[in-house]
């Protein structure tokens, strides 16, 4: 029997929000996703030791990032540029089951200025890292659960000019992403229908929801759990 039969890595998504510090249930999502291809790759650098038996990838879990696509949006979006869709053109047609899925399909700065060649800003938000750690193990002790926070801090997380966001999906990305979290090229205005940048952050899990229309007195709380 292969391992790959007997072992895989599932991920929980629970995400809660809250309106001036009170729980919103509507707007509360609980979900289950696969991990993409490019996650099961780093899995397998993970665990491989180069020849002075230090790991062969040295990233680790680091981000989250929301975004607008994904097949259970349902909002009315403009799929080009223009209006909303000025900022955040594309398609609204991954799945949480394609596992060849690899960037977000319409990615939300979490900050700063939206827009054609506005760099201000950064398109992920780092776990939350608490008592020293990011992250700890759950139970069973085969579970890791990863926290992220979106308006803690009362700033205009993801929302920027915007009054209210339709979020309908979310992605789990890697510490090497740091070197794009204020790149300009992340959308290429140029080249519908994806609109796909080259400095699009890849990720590792992928989870579509059900909108929840983010406006700027709804704080987000994320745990994600990675169980083994």
């Amino acid at each position: 029997m292969l391992i790959r039969d007997t072992i895989e890595c599932r991920s929980n998504v629970f995400i809660t929000a809250r309106e001036r510090g009170k729980k919103v249930p509507s707007l509360c999502r609980n979900g289950h996703n696969r991990w993409v291809n490019h996650g099961r790759e780093y899995l397998a650098r993970a665990v491989t030791p180069k020849a002075d038996w230090t790991h062969l990838s040295n990233d680790v879990v680091k981000y989250m990032g929301f975004g607008i696509g994904g097949e259970l949006q349902t909002a009315t979006i403009p799929t080009t540029p223009g209006s909303l869709g000025y900022d955040y053109p594309g398609q609204t047609t991954f799945s949480d089951d394609d596992i060849s899925v690899s960037v977000l399909e319409r990615p939300l700065k979490v900050s700063g200025t939206a827009g054609r060649g506005a760099a201000s800003g950064t398109w992920l938000q780092p776990i939350v890292v608490n008592s020293d750690t990011p992250a700890f193990i759950g139970t069973p002790s085969s579970t890791v659960e990863f926290m992220c926070l979106f308006n803690d801090s009362g700033e205009l997380d993801l929302n920027g000019t915007y009054t209210n966001i339709p979020l309908s999906e979310i992605g789990m990305f890697l510490s090497a992403e740091a070197a794009t979290l204020a790149s300009d090229v992340v959308y290429d205005y140029g080249s519908g229908p994806a609109y796909i940048g080259a400095s699009r952050q890849l990720l590792i899990a992928y989870h579509t929801f059900s909108p929840i229309t983010k406006t700027p007195s709804i704080s987000l709380e994320v745990r994600w759990q990675y169980q083994f």
